[in-house]
């Protein structure tokens, strides 16, 4: 029986041209991607937890690989009862969105979008430091949740976002934290959660993006160029796939 890809992810993920098509296709196995646009690592989580659930219904847990790519850490996301439509600066995908099918619940919050309540969370509640520990709650939660199911997979990250210090205002966010080039992941409120995550099972890079620049800054990157924060061509993705992703799955699932 052919094995299924369970994918997840922001817009590094989702897309139908995205590593997850590369991965599934040069090992033969189904795909079911869940990975969805500017969303963030809770919705990340939530949406693998709830997807193998479902699968383990009519497949073992032995048929199922999951692979998430982790996304930036000041994303956020709320449930609201009141599931009235609400627009965003991107303004191409629905919000709330839904971790359950058709229920859609779920408000995502992006730091830069002008929606009300990504205003009121940045403004009022945002921090670095906070953002920091849900993401790793996240990655633990999965990690741990994998483990329980018997279920074999692999992480990466879409930036190197644990190699942030407190001035890099691209990784960390635009509010709050000191202005001093301290690691984040040695603040004594984090560094204990951290050093709990398996990093055996993220891929041996950076992350994506930077991988990408690195090694295929003109077939990976739009006309060649390099800005801060372009998403990788689907050239990129296939090219990120076939030298970083199946290596590690060959070697470390014995596939």
């Amino acid at each position: 029986m052919k094995k299924t890809l369970i994918a997840s992810g922001c817009s590094f993920t989702f897309e139908p041209w995205n590593w997850p098509k590369w991965v599934s296709k040069e090992m033969d196995w189904n795909l079911i991607n869940v990975g969805m646009g500017s969303t963030g690592n809770g919705l990340i989580s939530k949406k693998i937890i709830y997807q193998v659930e479902k699968q383990l219904k009519v497949l073992k847990p032995e048929d199922i690989v999951v692979g998430v790519m982790w996304s930036g850490v000041d994303r956020n996301e709320f449930y609201i009862d009141n599931a009235r439509m609400r627009n965003n600066n991107d303004g191409w995908f629905q919000n709330p969105t839904n971790v359950i099918d058709r229920r859609n619940n779920w408000l995502i919050t992006n730091i830069h979008w002008k929606l009300e309540e990504s205003e009121m969370w940045y403004r009022n509640f945002h921090t670095i430091v906070g953002s920091f520990i849900e993401t790793i709650e996240d990655i633990l939660r999965i990690q741990w949740y994998l483990e329980k199911k018997n279920i074999k997979y692999f992480m990466t990250t879409y930036m190197d976002i644990f190699d942030a210090t407190y001035k890099d205002k691209h990784k960390m966010g635009l509010l709050g934290g000191a202005d001093v080039d301290v690691k984040i992941t040695e603040h004594p409120e984090i560094k204990y959660l951290y050093e709990l995550i398996d990093k055996t099972k993220f891929i041996d890079i950076k992350g994506c993006y930077e991988w990408v620049i690195e090694n295929h800054p003109l077939k990976g990157m739009p006309n060649g160029t390099i800005v801060w924060g372009t998403h990788p061509t689907e050239d990129g993705h296939r090219l990120f796939s076939k030298e970083v992703i199946i290596p590690h799955l060959k070697k470390y699932l014995n596939e």
